[in-house]
Protein backbone atom coordinates (compact mmCIF):
# COMPACT_ATOMS: atom_id res chain seq x y z
CA UNK A 1 0.00 0.00 0.00
CA UNK A 2 1.18 3.53 -0.77
CA UNK A 3 1.34 5.86 2.18
CA UNK A 4 -1.71 8.15 2.31
CA UNK A 5 0.57 11.21 2.37
CA UNK A 6 2.00 10.24 -1.03
CA UNK A 7 -1.41 10.37 -2.71
CA UNK A 8 -2.86 13.64 -3.98
CA UNK A 9 -6.54 13.28 -4.85
CA UNK A 10 -8.65 15.76 -6.80
CA UNK A 11 -10.25 18.69 -4.90
CA UNK A 12 -13.69 17.08 -4.64
CA UNK A 13 -12.29 14.22 -2.57
CA UNK A 14 -10.60 16.71 -0.27
CA UNK A 15 -13.70 18.79 0.40
CA UNK A 16 -12.30 21.81 -1.47
CA UNK A 17 -15.25 21.88 -3.90
CA UNK A 18 -18.52 20.10 -4.56
CA UNK A 19 -17.44 16.64 -5.80
CA UNK A 20 -17.98 15.91 -9.48
CA UNK A 21 -18.54 12.59 -11.26
CA UNK A 22 -18.99 11.38 -14.81
CA UNK A 23 -21.07 8.29 -15.54
CA UNK A 24 -20.32 6.34 -18.70
CA UNK A 25 -23.55 4.57 -19.62
CA UNK A 26 -26.95 5.61 -18.27
CA UNK A 27 -28.53 2.19 -18.12
CA UNK A 28 -30.08 0.63 -15.04
CA UNK A 29 -26.86 0.59 -12.99
CA UNK A 30 -25.23 3.73 -14.37
CA UNK A 31 -28.46 5.65 -14.07
CA UNK A 32 -28.90 4.46 -10.49
CA UNK A 33 -25.34 5.58 -9.72
CA UNK A 34 -26.23 9.02 -11.07
CA UNK A 35 -29.31 9.17 -8.86
CA UNK A 36 -27.46 7.93 -5.78
CA UNK A 37 -24.65 10.46 -6.28
CA UNK A 38 -27.20 13.24 -6.76
CA UNK A 39 -28.78 12.32 -3.41
CA UNK A 40 -25.36 12.74 -1.77
CA UNK A 41 -24.91 16.21 -3.23
CA UNK A 42 -22.55 15.41 -6.09
CA UNK A 43 -22.51 17.24 -9.41
CA UNK A 44 -22.94 14.59 -12.11
CA UNK A 45 -22.41 14.54 -15.87
CA UNK A 46 -22.75 11.57 -18.20
CA UNK A 47 -21.72 10.06 -21.51
CA UNK A 48 -24.32 7.97 -23.32
CA UNK A 49 -25.16 7.59 -27.02
CA UNK A 50 -28.89 7.52 -26.20
CA UNK A 51 -30.00 11.14 -26.23
CA UNK A 52 -33.31 10.21 -24.58
CA UNK A 53 -31.49 8.84 -21.52
CA UNK A 54 -29.50 12.04 -21.11
CA UNK A 55 -32.65 14.17 -21.49
CA UNK A 56 -34.53 12.12 -18.88
CA UNK A 57 -31.57 12.14 -16.46
CA UNK A 58 -31.40 15.95 -16.73
CA UNK A 59 -35.18 16.18 -16.26
CA UNK A 60 -34.94 14.17 -13.04
CA UNK A 61 -32.14 16.46 -11.89
CA UNK A 62 -29.70 13.56 -11.52
CA UNK A 63 -27.17 14.97 -14.00
CA UNK A 64 -26.36 18.54 -15.03
CA UNK A 65 -25.01 17.80 -18.51
CA UNK A 66 -24.50 14.90 -20.91
CA UNK A 67 -22.76 14.04 -24.16
CA UNK A 68 -23.03 11.31 -26.79
CA UNK A 69 -19.24 11.00 -27.02
CA UNK A 70 -16.31 11.30 -24.64
CA UNK A 71 -15.24 14.95 -24.37
CA UNK A 72 -11.62 16.02 -24.75
CA UNK A 73 -11.21 16.70 -21.02
CA UNK A 74 -13.14 15.71 -17.91
CA UNK A 75 -12.61 17.84 -14.82
CA UNK A 76 -14.14 15.30 -12.45
CA UNK A 77 -13.16 13.51 -9.27
CA UNK A 78 -14.80 10.19 -10.15
CA UNK A 79 -15.55 8.22 -13.29
CA UNK A 80 -18.06 5.35 -13.14
CA UNK A 81 -17.84 2.93 -16.06
CA UNK A 82 -21.31 1.40 -16.42
CA UNK A 83 -20.81 0.15 -19.96
CA UNK A 84 -21.82 -3.12 -21.63
CA UNK A 85 -19.27 -5.79 -20.79
CA UNK A 86 -18.01 -6.02 -24.36
CA UNK A 87 -17.15 -2.31 -24.34
CA UNK A 88 -15.83 -2.40 -20.79
CA UNK A 89 -13.19 -5.04 -21.47
CA UNK A 90 -12.06 -3.09 -24.52
CA UNK A 91 -10.57 -0.49 -22.19
CA UNK A 92 -9.63 3.09 -22.94
CA UNK A 93 -6.09 3.40 -24.26
CA UNK A 94 -6.07 7.20 -23.83
CA UNK A 95 -8.51 7.36 -20.94
CA UNK A 96 -6.12 8.61 -18.25
CA UNK A 97 -5.04 11.54 -20.43
CA UNK A 98 -8.55 13.04 -20.25
CA UNK A 99 -8.72 13.02 -16.45
CA UNK A 100 -7.04 15.23 -13.84
CA UNK A 101 -4.35 13.78 -11.62
CA UNK A 102 -5.86 12.23 -8.51
CA UNK A 103 -9.16 11.20 -10.10
CA UNK A 104 -10.61 7.77 -9.28
CA UNK A 105 -12.13 5.35 -11.79
CA UNK A 106 -14.45 2.50 -10.90
CA UNK A 107 -16.62 0.13 -12.92
CA UNK A 108 -19.72 -2.01 -12.34
CA UNK A 109 -18.82 -5.02 -14.49
CA UNK A 110 -20.33 -8.42 -13.71
CA UNK A 111 -16.97 -10.14 -14.14
CA UNK A 112 -13.84 -8.75 -12.59
CA UNK A 113 -10.70 -10.71 -13.57
CA UNK A 114 -10.62 -9.56 -17.18
CA UNK A 115 -11.90 -6.06 -16.46
CA UNK A 116 -9.54 -5.34 -13.55
CA UNK A 117 -6.53 -6.48 -15.52
CA UNK A 118 -7.44 -4.17 -18.42
CA UNK A 119 -7.84 -1.05 -16.30
CA UNK A 120 -4.95 -1.69 -13.94
CA UNK A 121 -2.71 -2.03 -16.99
CA UNK A 122 -4.31 0.89 -18.81
CA UNK A 123 -3.95 3.31 -15.89
CA UNK A 124 -0.55 2.02 -14.76
CA UNK A 125 2.00 4.81 -14.51
CA UNK A 126 -0.66 7.52 -14.39
CA UNK A 127 -1.87 9.40 -11.34
CA UNK A 128 -5.41 8.21 -11.92
CA UNK A 129 -6.56 5.42 -9.61
CA UNK A 130 -8.80 2.44 -10.28
CA UNK A 131 -10.99 0.35 -7.97
CA UNK A 132 -13.03 -2.46 -9.52
CA UNK A 133 -16.61 -2.82 -8.34
CA UNK A 134 -19.80 -4.80 -8.84
CA UNK A 135 -23.15 -4.01 -7.18
CA UNK A 136 -24.97 -7.23 -6.30
CA UNK A 137 -28.39 -5.88 -7.14
CA UNK A 138 -30.32 -5.12 -10.28
CA UNK A 139 -33.51 -5.85 -12.14
CA UNK A 140 -34.79 -7.83 -15.09
CA UNK A 141 -35.65 -4.42 -16.54
CA UNK A 142 -33.00 -2.38 -18.32
CA UNK A 143 -32.34 1.16 -19.44
CA UNK A 144 -32.44 4.49 -17.67
CA UNK A 145 -36.22 4.35 -17.20
CA UNK A 146 -35.66 1.50 -14.71
CA UNK A 147 -32.93 3.37 -12.78
CA UNK A 148 -33.56 3.87 -9.07
CA UNK A 149 -31.48 6.10 -6.81
CA UNK A 150 -32.02 3.63 -3.94
CA UNK A 151 -31.16 0.54 -6.01
CA UNK A 152 -28.03 -0.27 -3.98
CA UNK A 153 -29.54 0.23 -0.53
CA UNK A 154 -29.41 -2.92 1.59
CA UNK A 155 -27.46 -5.02 -0.93
CA UNK A 156 -23.83 -6.17 -1.13
CA UNK A 157 -21.44 -4.12 -3.23
CA UNK A 158 -18.24 -5.94 -4.14
CA UNK A 159 -14.96 -4.02 -4.42
CA UNK A 160 -11.84 -5.59 -5.94
CA UNK A 161 -8.95 -3.15 -5.41
CA UNK A 162 -5.47 -4.24 -6.44
CA UNK A 163 -2.85 -4.87 -3.76
CA UNK A 164 -1.00 -1.66 -4.64
CA UNK A 165 -4.06 0.58 -4.70
CA UNK A 166 -3.56 3.37 -2.12
CA UNK A 167 -5.54 2.84 1.06
CA UNK A 168 -6.99 6.35 0.93
CA UNK A 169 -8.39 5.66 -2.56
CA UNK A 170 -10.10 2.47 -1.42
CA UNK A 171 -11.46 4.25 1.65
CA UNK A 172 -13.03 6.98 -0.49
CA UNK A 173 -14.92 4.43 -2.61
CA UNK A 174 -15.95 2.45 0.47
CA UNK A 175 -17.38 5.56 2.13
CA UNK A 176 -19.19 6.53 -1.05
CA UNK A 177 -20.80 3.13 -1.59
CA UNK A 178 -21.76 2.92 2.07
CA UNK A 179 -23.36 6.34 1.61
CA UNK A 180 -25.67 4.64 -0.92
CA UNK A 181 -26.77 2.28 1.86
CA UNK A 182 -24.90 -0.69 0.38
CA UNK A 183 -22.82 -3.26 2.27
CA UNK A 184 -19.22 -3.41 1.07
CA UNK A 185 -17.62 -6.81 0.42
CA UNK A 186 -13.97 -7.19 -0.65
CA UNK A 187 -12.90 -9.94 -3.03
CA UNK A 188 -9.98 -10.84 -5.26
CA UNK A 189 -11.15 -10.60 -8.89
CA UNK A 190 -11.01 -14.35 -9.58
CA UNK A 191 -12.75 -15.18 -6.29
CA UNK A 192 -15.47 -12.71 -7.23
CA UNK A 193 -15.99 -14.39 -10.60
CA UNK A 194 -16.26 -17.86 -9.01
CA UNK A 195 -18.67 -16.78 -6.29
CA UNK A 196 -20.85 -14.62 -8.52
CA UNK A 197 -21.12 -17.50 -10.99
CA UNK A 198 -22.97 -19.43 -8.27
CA UNK A 199 -25.14 -16.71 -6.73
CA UNK A 200 -25.96 -14.70 -9.87
CA UNK A 201 -25.00 -16.27 -13.18
CA UNK A 202 -26.26 -19.81 -12.53
CA UNK A 203 -29.61 -18.59 -11.13
CA UNK A 204 -30.17 -16.90 -14.48
CA UNK A 205 -29.41 -20.20 -16.24
CA UNK A 206 -31.88 -22.00 -13.97
CA UNK A 207 -34.56 -19.39 -14.66
CA UNK A 208 -34.10 -19.76 -18.41
CA UNK A 209 -34.01 -23.56 -18.42
CA UNK A 210 -37.00 -23.84 -16.07
CA UNK A 211 -38.98 -21.58 -18.41
CA UNK A 212 -38.04 -23.75 -21.39
CA UNK A 213 -38.85 -26.98 -19.52
CA UNK A 214 -42.27 -25.63 -18.55
CA UNK A 215 -42.97 -24.89 -22.18
CA UNK A 216 -41.81 -28.41 -23.15
CA UNK A 217 -44.11 -29.96 -20.55
CA UNK A 218 -47.16 -28.08 -21.79
CA UNK A 219 -49.21 -29.76 -24.48
CA UNK A 220 -50.13 -26.54 -26.26
CA UNK A 221 -47.36 -24.27 -24.98
CA UNK A 222 -49.69 -22.16 -22.84
CA UNK A 223 -52.02 -24.26 -20.68
CA UNK A 224 -49.35 -25.18 -18.12
CA UNK A 225 -48.24 -21.57 -17.72
CA UNK A 226 -51.80 -20.54 -16.88
CA UNK A 227 -51.34 -22.44 -13.58
CA UNK A 228 -48.04 -20.74 -12.68
CA UNK A 229 -48.17 -19.18 -9.25
CA UNK A 230 -45.77 -17.10 -7.20
CA UNK A 231 -42.98 -19.67 -6.90
CA UNK A 232 -42.68 -20.13 -10.67
CA UNK A 233 -42.97 -16.41 -11.30
CA UNK A 234 -40.32 -15.57 -8.69
CA UNK A 235 -37.92 -18.25 -9.89
CA UNK A 236 -38.18 -17.26 -13.55
CA UNK A 237 -38.29 -13.47 -13.12
CA UNK A 238 -34.65 -12.97 -14.17
CA UNK A 239 -35.22 -14.94 -17.38
CA UNK A 240 -36.63 -11.65 -18.65
CA UNK A 241 -33.18 -10.02 -18.47
CA UNK A 242 -31.27 -8.64 -21.46
CA UNK A 243 -30.17 -11.49 -23.79
CA UNK A 244 -27.29 -9.44 -25.22
CA UNK A 245 -25.91 -8.57 -21.79
CA UNK A 246 -26.14 -12.13 -20.52
CA UNK A 247 -24.61 -13.56 -23.66
CA UNK A 248 -21.44 -11.61 -22.88
CA UNK A 249 -21.42 -12.54 -19.18
CA UNK A 250 -21.98 -16.25 -19.82
CA UNK A 251 -19.30 -16.55 -22.49
CA UNK A 252 -16.68 -14.50 -20.66
CA UNK A 253 -17.21 -16.25 -17.31
CA UNK A 254 -17.93 -19.70 -18.75
CA UNK A 255 -15.11 -21.51 -16.94
CA UNK A 256 -16.27 -20.60 -13.45
CA UNK A 257 -19.94 -21.02 -14.40
CA UNK A 258 -19.20 -24.56 -15.55
CA UNK A 259 -17.50 -25.28 -12.22
CA UNK A 260 -20.63 -24.08 -10.41
CA UNK A 261 -22.93 -26.08 -12.66
CA UNK A 262 -20.99 -29.22 -11.77
CA UNK A 263 -21.74 -28.62 -8.08
CA UNK A 264 -25.40 -27.87 -8.78
CA UNK A 265 -25.82 -30.95 -11.01
CA UNK A 266 -24.36 -33.12 -8.23
CA UNK A 267 -26.97 -31.81 -5.79
CA UNK A 268 -29.75 -32.23 -8.35
CA UNK A 269 -28.70 -35.84 -8.96
CA UNK A 270 -28.81 -36.51 -5.21
CA UNK A 271 -32.34 -35.13 -5.03
CA UNK A 272 -33.37 -37.25 -8.02
CA UNK A 273 -32.09 -40.35 -6.23
CA UNK A 274 -34.13 -39.51 -3.12
CA UNK A 275 -37.22 -39.24 -5.30
CA UNK A 276 -36.49 -42.54 -7.05
CA UNK A 277 -36.01 -44.23 -3.68
CA UNK A 278 -39.09 -42.59 -2.18
CA UNK A 279 -36.90 -41.41 0.70
CA UNK A 280 -39.06 -38.75 2.33
CA UNK A 281 -36.72 -38.25 5.27
CA UNK A 282 -33.77 -37.41 3.02
CA UNK A 283 -35.97 -34.97 1.10
CA UNK A 284 -37.08 -33.36 4.38
CA UNK A 285 -33.44 -33.16 5.52
CA UNK A 286 -32.30 -31.23 2.45
CA UNK A 287 -35.23 -28.85 2.86
CA UNK A 288 -34.16 -28.26 6.48
CA UNK A 289 -30.57 -27.59 5.41
CA UNK A 290 -31.78 -25.24 2.68
CA UNK A 291 -33.94 -23.38 5.22
CA UNK A 292 -30.80 -22.76 7.33
CA UNK A 293 -28.85 -21.50 4.31
CA UNK A 294 -31.73 -19.29 3.24
CA UNK A 295 -32.05 -17.86 6.76
CA UNK A 296 -28.45 -16.63 6.49
CA UNK A 297 -29.60 -14.18 3.82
Amino acid sequence: MLKPAAVMLTPGWSGLRIPKACIFGLGLIGGSWAGALHQLGWQVVAVDPEKSSIIEAIRRGWIQEGWAELPEQLDVDLVVLALPLKELVGGFNHFALKLPQGAIVTDVGSIKSEVCQKYQEGLSGSEVYYVGGHPMTGSEQSGFEAANQDLFRGYPYVLTPSADCPEIVVDKIVQLVQGFGARVEFREPLDHDREVAMVSHIPHILAVTLSLAAKDASSDGESLLSLAGRSFRDMTRVADSSPEMWKEIMVRNSETILEGLTLWEKRLQEFREYLEQGDGEKIADVFRIAHTIRAAL
